[in-house]
């Protein structure tokens, strides 16, 4: 538990040392991916792809390596939804937003001072909203991995290109998205997600 504690106190002060040179990154992508199956019907409940939005927050710490607070938007559509009562063939397409919020952070593969490789990756928490009457917002531990690339374009200017994909973590036979009654009974332990995206970082 020491050792657990001096880590965090380690990365806070490197953080706070480093806030001169902060870099905010917005983000434009694309996320595909992700599929739920029923464990009543054994149906496979599939998300449709569609861009995404989000941002970086990356400090500075040690060797090439930076903290990073990673926030990820997509809504999409969550496709032959079995609900109660019965619609013409009892089902609908449920909109839903799935947001990421992870702490993590880079490594470099290379350093190369016109294209810098990294891999990147983070854990924290997806939070699933259905736009539909009588369904619930769903809060999970999440976990991403990632390769990427940044290209400096000026001292505090850079582009960044990122893949990274995703996983959410239910128990087998989870329910989700309750509010009384349950909209899907979850057959699996791993929810994955895919997404590709690119920024543009402004360092402070």
């Amino acid at each position: 538990m020491k050792g657990i504690n001096r880590t965090i106190v380690l990365v806070l002060l490197s953080i706070s040392t480093n806030l001169y040179s902060a870099e905010i990154i917005p983000l434009l992508g694309f996320r595909a991916g992700g599929e739920f199956i029923d464990q009543a019907t054994n149906k496979k409940h599939v998300l449709e792809s569609s861009e995404s939005y989000g941002l970086i927050l990356s400090f500075p710490y040690e060797r090439g390596k930076n903290i990073e607070i990673y926030y990820s938007h997509q809504s999409t559509k969550l496709n032959s939804i079995t609900i109660n009562p019965p619609v013409p063939n009892n089902s609908v397409d449920i909109p839903l937003t799935i947001d990421y919020l992870h702490i993590g952070g880079t490594t470099p593969i290379s350093d190369d001072k016109n294209l810098k490789t990294f891999v990147s990756g983070g854990l924290g928490f997806t939070y699933s909203s259905p736009d539909y009457t009588g369904a619930q917002s769903d809060l999970r531990a999440s976990f991403s991995l990632g390769v990427g690339l940044r290209w400096p374009l000026t001292d505090r200017l850079s582009l960044r290109l990122e893949t990274r994909g995703t996983g959410t973590l239910y128990n087998n036979n989870s329910a989700i998205f309750c509010n009384g009654g349950c909209a899907i009974s979850v057959n699996g332990n791993l929810f994955l997600q895919a997404e590709i995206f690119a920024g543009l970082g402004f360092r402070f």
